[in-house]
């Protein structure tokens, strides 16, 4: 899975998350990550006084099982259960899923199309 920076979320976009699984500062190796599935929302501002402003990420989630039951990306939104507010122990990275789907279908129409047409050089997508 491709790890992707909190400032390169996409808006609408689906993403693993999981955090990292922190004890007085050292990874804690015993115990198991969270992890879930979320729409992507947006980046809130934190502001405080006592530490410098950081950003938040604004994710509607689900629980990673439902992704079993999810045929395209449409469909994930009958399964969000609430909006979380992400601070930075936790990972995010790309849902392939869809798009590997996505590209497949898309190569097959092209070459479907370029039979019936009799152009090689034909791209429909």
């Amino acid at each position: 899975m491709l790890e992707v920076p909190r400032e390169k979320l996409e808006r609408g976009k689906l993403y693993y998350i999981t955090d990292v699984s922190v004890d007085n500062g050292n990874i804690d190796s015993n115990r198991k990550p969270v992890k879930m599935v979320g729409m992507f929302k947006h980046l809130k501002l934190i502001d405080t006084i006592v530490v410098e402003p950081w950003n938040t990420a604004v994710f509607d989630w689900f629980e990673v099982s439902k992704m079993k039951e999810i045929n395209n990306e449409c469909e994930a939104r009958k399964h969000i259960l609430y909006e979380v507010e992400l601070n930075c122990i936790w990972k995010f990275y790309e849902v392939q899923k869809f798009k590997i789907q996505n590209d497949m279908e898309a190569r097959a129409t092209d070459v479907f199309l370029k039979n019936i047409i009799g152009d090689p050089y034909f791209t429909f997508m």
